[in-house]
């Protein structure tokens, strides 16, 4: 068990060895220093002995071997503890010699008077308390060289003065020793201590730079999955939104037709799911989008008033179809935002009201509070629980508690209603109670000056009549549906699925962004305005979501139509085009 100890005691760690070189180099050349000045009062105080000179030779040898073992040591740098090994007992064994001749110094020190002996002492003290602060972290070396030099030192008092005095020296001496002893182990077990918790650390460190690593990996393939998905999503758009768009014209083409009952309510219940399947997928296409930072707000300032009644005629049937009504009052008040941005969040509260709340009254109310346009949308349905209202902004949370209506949907026409107000930097708040009715606010509506009144035009029957359109797309179901509505509204159409090879007189162009060639739709425009010599109103019908690809659109300056279209946007848009960038509410309320 001794010898156990005694080999682990004996044993050093790399560690040890890098550290006590790092300090041995200028150490051991103070040391020589200290040697100088006593060989120099060793020759004051013994001119012409010879012993002086051999001690103080055998101190430069060593202390000089201990140095460029240090410097040979801090350069070459041993790679592993095997390779250090040789330097630390080489250490130990140059201690060994530097300590006794220390302590043999000593003796021929103590021939002379006791101060001179005193000088000594004091010196060899002094060097035994260096050598702790310098060979603590190799301990062998350090108990050699105390215990070979102090012993010694103790031993040549009693050689000066046989009695009691010597001998009470020679114990204080030895408690000296055993002092730096126990200091040495304290200083080695405080350098394991530090050692063991760098180590810690660096595990730590090293565990939790990996499990960074891992989460930056996790989060850039997050990244990516969600930007796969945005991007299929938005290439997807177009072919998804073709045959709902589709389906809505044919539909309103057989709404016209004098259909049976029955026939029609068909017809009806087909449009209605129609329109279902394009709200879903608008909204899994704003979110996508929103979740990627796709969408940046376009302020432009408009009449709020306008804008708004624009979204009532979009949502009039849909109230009348519920037994409600659609309600505004406002005054003549200019904002400055995005009216895009804006438009999808008023239009999916008011889908919201009609859908949770049908046969109710809507009303839209707006006015100037604190330098800022507010604006209300409130319902008399049944109003939100208490429960529910804590997450009625979560994305795909749906209300389903009670006697509420629970209308097709995903729980994400609020969820796109907080993410866009965030972007537009506006605050929304929800009231609401059950069996009370609810109330959204929206509110820091930047406010801005009025613009040019516009001059009303002459009002028309039915501005359609004779209408020649143009319509331009590469998917023949679509074309032809958009034609057969268009003549039954009473225009004249020009049918083609790519650029025409001349021009056809057309009064306005509809025309698909995406044709399948070379040309897209913004092309095809403008070639036939080139052909027909003037600047036709047009108008584009697009399926496509990309921020770039909506960003290129808004620059074109022409109207912008999403697939898939309401046939009451579409007549709306020409009939404007028919009266001169006008729309009557007259047409638009009756389409």
């Amino acid at each position: 068990m001794i010898m156990e100890r005694f080999r682990a005691a004996s044993h050093a760690e790399k560690w040890q060895l890098d550290y006590l070189f790092d300090l041995s180099f200028q150490a051991w050349l103070v040391h020589i220093g200290v040697v100088t000045a006593v060989m120099a009062l060793l020759v004051y105080v013994w001119p012409g002995e010879v012993w002086p000179f051999v001690w103080y030779a055998a101190m430069c040898a060593f202390s000089g071997g201990l140095a460029a073992l240090a410097w040979y040591y801090t350069h070459r740098r041993p790679a592993d503890e095997g390779e250090a090994h040789p330097y630390g007992l080489a250490h130990t064994g140059l201690t060994t010699l530097v300590g006794i001749t220390w302590g043999l110094g000593a003796f021929g020190a103590a021939t002379g008077d006791f101060h001179h002996l005193l000088v000594y002492s004091l010196a060899l003290g002094g060097t035994a308390l260096g050598a702790v602060s310098s060979q603590h972290v190799l301990p062998r070396s350090c108990f050699v060289s105390l215990w070979t030099s102090v012993p010694l030192l103790g031993l040549a008092h009693i050689f000066h003065d046989p009695g009691f005095f010597g001998a009470t020296i020679f114990g204080m001496i030895m408690l000296y020793a055993g002092v730096l002893s126990i200091l040495t182990v304290r200083m080695l077990r405080f350098m394991r201590t530090n050692v063991d918790l760098t180590r810690s650390l660096d595990a730590k460190l090293a565990e939790i730079t990996e499990m960074a690593a891992e989460l930056e990996e996790a989060r850039h393939e997050a990244v990516e999955a969600n930007l796969s998905k945005s991007r299929f999503l938005a290439h997807a758009s177009h072919d998804l939104r073709q045959p709902i768009h589709a389906i809505g014209l044919f539909t309103a083409c057989l709404r016209d037709l004098d259909l049976e009952t029955e026939a029609r309510q068909h017809v009806r219940s087909i449009d209605d799911a129609a329109r279902s399947v394009s709200r879903l997928l608008g909204s899994l296409l704003d979110i996508s989008r929103l979740d990627v930072g796709g969408v940046e707000p376009q302020p432009e300032r408009f009449a709020l008033e306008e804008f708004l009644r624009g979204i009532i005629r979009q949502n009039a049937d849909a109230a009348r179809d519920g037994g409600g009504t659609i309600e505004m009052e406002t005054r003549d008040i200019w904002v400055n935002t995005d009216p895009a941005l804006f438009s999808t969040m008023i239009q999916n509260i008011v889908s919201n009201a009609l859908k949770y709340a049908p046969g109710s009254n809507v009303r839209i109310v707006v006015r100037r509070e604190g330098g800022r346009a507010v604006l209300e949308i409130s319902d008399d349905g049944p109003g939100i629980a208490e429960q529910d209202l804590r997450h009625i902004f979560d994305e795909f949370y749906r209300a389903e508690g009670g006697d509420a209506p629970k209308p097709d949907g995903l729980g994400l026409g609020l969820a796109i209603v907080r993410r866009l107000a965030g972007l537009l930097g506006l605050e929304v708040e929800i009231a609401s109670a059950a069996g009370r009715g609810t109330t959204l606010r929206i509110s820091g509506l930047p406010l801005s000056e009025p613009g040019a009144a516009t001059v009303p035009r002459a009002h028309r029957q039915h501005p359609l009549t004779g209408l020649r359109v143009c319509v331009v797309d590469d998917d023949a179901e679509v074309l032809a549906a958009t034609a057969t509505l268009l003549k039954r509204w009473g225009c004249e159409v020009a049918e083609f699925t790519g650029l025409p090879e001349a021009a056809c007189g057309c009064d306005a162009i509809v025309s698909d962004f995406d044709l399948g060639g070379d040309l897209g739709g913004l092309d095809v425009i403008a070639r036939l305005r080139e052909m027909e010599g003037w600047e036709v109103p047009a108008a584009i019908l697009t399926g496509r979501s990309e921020p770039e690809t909506l960003k290129r659109l808004a620059g074109s300056g022409i109207p912008l139509l999403r697939k898939p279209a309401h046939p009451a946007e579409l007549r709306a848009l020409l009939t404007g085009f028919a009266l001169g960038d006008e729309a009557l509410e007259d047409e638009t309320a009756a389409s």
